[in-house]
């Protein structure tokens, strides 16, 4: 079989970059007209919805793209509300394709961009699916084709014009999600160890000034909103607690997996296999100093809390150009054959993952009926456009009837699975939704609550719970309704067996106002 490197080496960066980009595009379309919305995803939605300087766990870039792909929201679905992260992919492709060819050479960049596509977070997790760190890969892609670029920089003039470009994207990147400001930790890391006089440099200065200035945004809100952000997200990464060894072994593996398990073992052979001259390189060190951190950190924080994978997925991207160089400069066949299998793995996911989700008979879940579903994590992105037409009935025949208004809205207690129900069911009917309960469970739908009027005393409310998701509304709404009748139960087949219920109440008479 050719191998990669000589099969790169026969056909032109152009062509074969194209090809890259139109197959893995391809696959990307595919997974995301074939799959509802995950929880995240409706999650996010709502920020394109209610647009803000802030939101109560993430900065507004994702949501503001979401509206502009979704031309201000007058064309939605699945993949149009993906389509920033699929289109950002695309783009991304090129980006560490150039990182790839300044670090080394053409092939390298060439071999960049293919591993991007078959690494699973920065292809399917936020390439596919959006969520903030599509967008913010973008940002943080410039961010790092900058940063390498200074190290080529000889002309004072040229090193503070990139240094100040440097500080835009990095804004950008934190205005995604506030992990960016790791561009920054590894950039004056570099900076210090490795180029003192920089610090001399009013570029580097201008370039802070910018970052801070693009983001202040972020803290006129938090100022206005009594620092939410600021204590949610302390919360989720304070250090209080003994070793705990069962969420660092989770996110020891989620890593593992969401880079690619085999991408992983390619990645410990490019250590083996690179070449000297090249790991002491002003531009590995930098490439190091901005990846390395925040994989690091993620993983420390799982020692005493429990974390998510995807929190170090940027920092993957510098371990993809390590492998991609190792494996361009060096003759190792091995490696070699690890990433023709890494592409293999990652093609039979784009296919296999839609294929579960759509056709796996029933649930993968042993709950009883109330529970059905429970922990079943297909059904987050499976066939949430059946409620719609089943719930619409319900409510025009309790219109129909005179026991519900039809200014009725719909309650949600948290945001999972609120946003699916606001998504696929009172946004597209235009019904208020009214988030009731603690702002902790329902994060931004304590927001959206200003975009409908109160409940008032005396007024009814419906309630759509999923099995999956299951709590009686009794124990939820007892204090704040006369009463709570069970109005229909929904059934969800999948390839003609029971996947889960929706179970559709009606709260009536509020005691207070909501």
């Amino acid at each position: 079989m050719t191998s990669i490197r000589t099969f790169v080496q026969n056909i032109s960066e152009k062509h074969f970059l194209t090809w890259i980009i139109v197959v893995s595009t391809g696959l990307r379309l595919l997974a995301a007209s074939t799959t509802s919305l995950g929880n995240d995803e409706v999650y996010y939605f709502t920020y394109a919805v209610q647009p803000d300087w802030n939101h109560f766990d993430h900065p507004p870039l994702v949501g503001l793209l979401i509206r502009l792909f979704t031309f201000n929201l007058t064309i939605l679905n699945e993949v149009t509300v993906r389509l920033a992260a699929i289109a950002g992919a695309a783009l991304n492709t090129w980006l560490i394709t150039r990182c790839g060819k300044l670090l080394l050479n053409a092939r390298a960049g060439i071999l960049a961009g293919l591993l991007y596509n078959v690494c699973i977070y920065t292809s399917i997790i936020s390439g596919t699916f959006i969520i903030p760190d599509s967008i913010q890969l973008t940002f943080w892609l410039l961010a790092l084709l900058t940063a390498l670029q200074t190290v080529g920089t000889s002309i004072p003039q040229e090193l503070n014009r990139k240094l100040i470009v440097f500080g835009i994207y990095t804004g950008l990147a934190m205005m995604c999600k506030i992990h960016g400001a790791f561009l920054w930790y590894g950039m004056l890391g570099f900076i210090v160890f490795q180029k003192p006089s920089w610090l001399k440099n009013r570029g580097l200065y201008i370039g802070l000034l910018a970052s801070l200035a693009i983001i202040s945004p972020i803290l006129f809100w938090n100022i206005n909103n009594d620092f939410i952000t600021w204590r949610f997200h302390s919360e989720r990464v304070e250090v209080n607690q003994g070793f705990n060894f069962k969420s660092f072994l989770v996110t020891t593996i989620g890593q593992i997996a969401y880079m690619n398990p085999v991408i992983f073992v390619a990645v410990l052979f490019a250590w083996i296999q690179y070449k000297s001259d090249w790991i002491k390189s002003e531009m590995f060190c930098l490439l190091m100093w901005i990846s390395l951190p925040i994989i690091i950190c993620t993983l420390f924080i799982s020692m005493f809390r429990s974390t998510l994978p995807h929190w170090s997925g940027p920092g993957f991207i510098g371990l993809l150009l390590l492998t991609a160089v190792s494996a361009t400069s060096g003759h190792s066949q091995l490696l070699q054959k690890l990433i023709r299998i890494s592409v293999a793995f990652a093609i039979f996911v784009f296919l296999a993952g839609p294929l579960l989700i759509n056709f796996y008979p029933g649930t993968l879940s042993p709950a009883p009926d109330e529970k059905l579903g429970e922990g079943d994590f297909t059904l987050d992105m499976y066939g949430w456009n059946q409620l719609l037409p089943a719930f619409q009935k319900i409510r025009n025949q309790d219109i129909t009837e005179g026991t519900m208004s039809a200014t009725a809205p719909v309650i949600v207690h948290k945001w999972f699975p609120g946003a699916h129900v606001f998504y696929y069911t009172a946004y597209p009917l235009r019904m208020p939704i009214r988030g009731v309960g603690n702002m902790q469970d329902l994060h931004k739908f304590v927001w959206m609550n200003t975009l409908s009027m109160p409940i008032s005393t005396g007024e009814n409310a419906y309630y759509i719970a999923t099995s999956n998701n299951f709590i009686d509304p009794v124990s939820l709404f007892s204090e704040t309704f006369s009463s709570i009748e069970k109005a229909e139960t929904i059934a969800q087949y999948r390839s003609g067996k029971t996947a889960r219920y929706w179970y559709v109440y009606r709260l009536c008479e509020a005691k207070k106002s909501l």
